[in-house]
């Protein structure tokens, strides 16, 4: 793409943000870096499972727990539980998995472990904090609609700073939608929102984008490896939130 042509259809998405008054947010790996938090979480709960049981080895209590993941998320939180009984449950199916006794005693320490690594870990996104400024200050509206606990997703963005700055947070939990079973719309009714007045950022296509874009919202991925792209509004993308706070300016 020429540099002409980049210059014009930036100035053309600007042109139509300027016309939000809804900008929407995924959480997790959009915001702060899920992935790198959890997995540091989760690593120090294997470490201490196998410290008191010296021939589990970790490898393997990483390996079942990832099977846990994918048996236990599937509904992505959909049935209202809090993260406590979701994270309860998935640690008393890791323990039995490696024949240990499931204990109330060791499962409380695990949880505590696992909240304290994950506190630790929280890291907003490059840009994150700035962008939801600088659109607060343009008198625009901050939605996050992400799939997970209210609960956690409400923890998170406290923890974060971010709350502040945040005028509405939605989750799967709340709803009992997950984003590919009608989530999004079910958002634009209960908040009153037009699809035509809401943008959309998420850095997962086929449950941010897709969804998102099939609910009548403008919908942008969040690809940190992908570049940017501004040349077709049914493939939008950046690179960095502060891309995107630079199309706000």
């Amino acid at each position: 793409m020429s540099q002409n042509n980049y210059d014009q259809d930036s100035r053309t998405i600007k042109e139509s943000l300027s016309t939000k008054t809804w900008f929407g947010f995924d959480l997790d790996d959009t915001l702060h870096s899920f992935r790198k938090a959890s997995t540091q979480a989760s690593s120090a709960v294997f470490t201490a499972i196998h410290e008191e049981n010296p021939n589990i080895k970790i490898d393997d209590l990483k390996t079942s727990y990832r099977d846990i993941l994918v048996s236990t998320t599937a509904g992505a939180f959909a049935d209202g539980r809090t993260s406590t009984e979701y994270r309860r449950e998935r640690f008393s199916l890791l323990l039995r998995a490696h024949g240990l006794e499931v204990k109330t005693e060791g499962l409380d320490r695990l949880l505590d472990i696992y909240k304290r690594s994950l506190r630790e870990a929280l890291t907003l996104k490059p840009g994150a904090l700035h962008l939801l400024q600088c659109i607060k200050r343009r008198g625009k509206k901050v939605i996050v609609v992400t799939e997970g606990p209210q609960d956690a997703q409400l923890w998170t963005v406290e923890e974060l700073g971010l709350r502040p700055y945040i005028d509405v947070l939605v989750t799967t939990n709340e709803i009992g939608k997950s984003k590919l079973e009608g989530l999004f719309p079910a958002v634009l009714e209960r908040y009153g929102i037009f699809a035509s007045d809401m943008v959309y950022v998420g850095d997962n296509e086929k449950r941010d984008v897709v969804p998102a874009r099939g609910a009548g919202l403008l919908a942008v991925l969040y690809d940190e490896m992908g570049g940017c792209r501004f040349d077709d509004y049914a493939a939008l993308r950046i690179d960095s939130l502060g891309r995107l706070e630079g199309l706000l300016e």
